[in-house]
């Protein structure tokens, strides 16, 4: 077995960590001997690629990856000074994400793995993107997680970096894909989350009235399908001229509706799952994932609940950093050579139900 401190042997714990769950290929190179420490993340993003789209198509995302890894591996090891043999131990995402895009990074993983006889971590992605928190600050646990990303939107009570209890989820499409869809329809282009969040800072949010689908019934969960509905409905009544003039307040308002959503839900769930006084709510609240950096999200958690930490942009979308953190704060989940060869992908974690 290999010892689980490497600083008592003399020996640094070098993490390569990798990602390649959908259309961001990533590597990070982090030392995890004490504090994790990043000594080179490299990222290569599609979105030029896939703009004609308008979304993520698996097939070409896949094929990227493969492209990409070869040449960002160079640059990675170049930029942290260190050889692929100063390596101790291998991350890789093996759930939830595309299938095709999951293998060629869990490949790549096991391939460094098999040469050097090196030990992997499979990592849950959903985990890394709130456990990233911890690469540029201390949260106690336990800490209400809301995880609002492309492909998943869930809140999760954390009572470890392996500890996490599902407590809402959507009951179909997340966040990011409702900017997605709502962006396509407005013909916003792509990534059409970033581009509402600009637009919108010029519109009076309160001009559309989208609806809020509240689920009452449901405590924790909810549902998107009817804003996007609603969003085409009112575009179908305008003309390209009305919907180029008013596109500000559009985006504003879309987005209004989108981030009420989760206010609410937060709201609910900390009165109705967790039993507690939202205005006495001391937990901390940690919001990671894409749509973390959306400005109007982070404004308007920060305006209603007291302790609330939002994982750093460089660390929201899909990157090899919160992979290779991930690992570091799980040890007891490495698998040594040559088990870990075993791996494989999973799809899907979360379910809409």
């Amino acid at each position: 077995m290999r010892p689980e401190n490497n600083s008592e042997q003399g020996k640094r714990r070098i993490i390569l960590g990798i990602e390649t769950s959908c259309d961001d290929t990533s590597l990070c190179l982090l030392d995890a001997t004490a504090a994790p420490r990043i000594l080179a993340l490299n990222s290569y993003n599609q979105d030029f690629l896939l703009a004609k789209w308008g979304g993520v198509v698996p097939e070409l995302a896949a094929r990227s990856h493969v492209k990409a890894l070869g040449p960002l591996l160079e640059v990675t090891f170049r930029e942290a000074e260190i050889t692929p043999g100063d390596v101790t131990e291998v991350a890789v995402t093996t759930h939830p994400g595309l299938v095709g895009s999951l293998l060629t990074g869990i490949n790549l993983a096991k391939t460094f793995a098999l040469v050097r006889e090196l030990p992997m971590t499979p990592v849950n992605h959903l985990y890394a993107h709130l456990e990233a928190i911890h690469l540029t600050e201390a949260v106690p646990y336990p800490y209400l997680g809301l995880l609002v990303s492309g492909g998943h939107t869930a809140f999760l009570w954390v009572l470890g970096p392996n500890q996490m209890e599902v407590l809402g989820t959507t009951l179909d499409d997340a966040a990011g894909e409702a900017f997605d869809k709502g962006g396509k329809l407005m013909g916003v282009g792509y990534p059409a989350g970033r581009i509402i969040d600009e637009l919108a800072q010029a519109g009076d949010r309160s001009k559309y009235d989208f609806p809020i689908s509240y689920l009452r019934d449901r405590p924790g969960k909810m549902s998107y399908s009817g804003l996007k509905t609603s969003l085409r409905v009112r575009l179908q009544k305008m003309t390209p001229e009305e919907i180029k003039t008013e596109l500000p307040h559009l985006c504003a308002s879309y987005q209004e509706a989108i981030v009420q959503t989760l206010r609410i839900k937060a709201n609910e769930i900390i009165e109705k799952i967790l039993k507690q006084n939202v205005k006495t709510f001391e937990t901390p609240i940690v919001i990671g994932g894409g749509v973390a950096c959306n400005s109007r999200l982070r404004e308007i958690m920060r305006e209603n609940f007291k302790r609330v930490h939002v994982v750093s942009p460089l660390f929201c979308t899909d990157n090899a950093g919160m992979i290779a953190n991930w690992a570091a704060r799980v040890p007891e989940l490495r698998l040594e050579y040559p088990e870990c060869l075993g791996l494989d992908a999973r799809s899907r974690f979360l379910e809409k139900k």
